[in-house]
């Protein structure tokens, strides 16, 4: 019975672990980034419920993170996003999209809360957004140039020298 007990713990684990994501990454293949809308999270740069959409960071690169509350790889990533956004936030727009099922609004709202994210932050109300982006493992974040270009996916967690990294790729050449 023991065996039993343990053989469903692991299973357990290992459908999570698939699920919260995987370190690899595709340099994106020239796509235009799909349209999104949501309404965001309140913090101290946006009002709650004020609309935000990919048209909001016209002109603007952007790393476009998915993420949910309880995905263990999403909370270990958040500290990076914020520290990043916090030395890019004049060259880079920031937005992070919540999947909702496993946990609700209120929960991606007390998120933001507990890690004191300041950027662009919402919920995917109708699912669409992370389909249109193929989103299959989270977290996963999709970076855009300026004229909101994918270049470049990564599917799980990034640590701050990597983020780093690869935003300045969306970049403008100086």
């Amino acid at each position: 019975m023991k065996t039993l007990h343990w053989l469903a713990a692991a299973t357990i684990l290992i459908i999570l672990a698939a699920a919260c994501g995987s370190d690899s990454s595709d340099e994106g293949s020239a796509d235009i980034a799909a349209s999104f809308s949501f309404e965001a999270f309140g913090n101290e740069n946006f009002e709650e419920g004020q609309p935000i959409s990919l048209d909001t960071f016209e002109g603007q690169p952007i790393v476009l993170n998915f993420w949910y509350p309880s995905c263990p790889p999403c909370r270990l990533e958040m500290p990076h996003f914020e520290a990043a956004f916090q030395s890019h936030k004049d060259e880079v727009a920031f937005v992070a999209i919540q999947q909702l099922g496993l946990d609700s609004e209120e929960e991606g709202q007390k998120f933001v809360e507990e890690f004191g994210l300041t950027y662009a932050v919402g919920p995917d109300t109708s699912g669409t957004v992370i389909k249109e982006y193929d989103v299959k493992t989270f977290p996963t974040t999709v970076f855009l140039d300026a004229d909101h270009t994918v270049v470049r996916k990564w599917a799980g967690p990034l640590n701050e020298e990597k983020l780093n990294e690869l935003i300045e790729e969306i970049l403008p050449a100086s």
